[in-house]
């Protein structure tokens, strides 16, 4: 499966607030450049994916972490 730490990023990218997405991406690395373009893409996500969408990736996700090759 996914590591915890990516397993909770994607899941804070998909459905969390920017304000707590950023707080974890902190909690790993805190470059201005960094934390600048994590908020760039979580804004483009939150007002470009739909509901439908963000499903569909999660649904990935999920397979993904069930494959016994993962």
């Amino acid at each position: 499966g996914l590591c915890p730490a990516l397993d909770k990023k994607v899941e804070l990218f998909l459905h969390g607030s920017l304000e707590n997405y950023l707080d974890h991406v902190k909690s790993y690395n805190n470059n201005d450049a960094v934390l600048q373009e994590a908020e760039n893409i979580k804004q483009c996500a939150d007002s470009r994916l739909t509901d439908e969408d963000k499903a569909h990736i999660a649904a990935l996700i999920e397979r993904i972490k069930a494959s016994p090759s993962c």
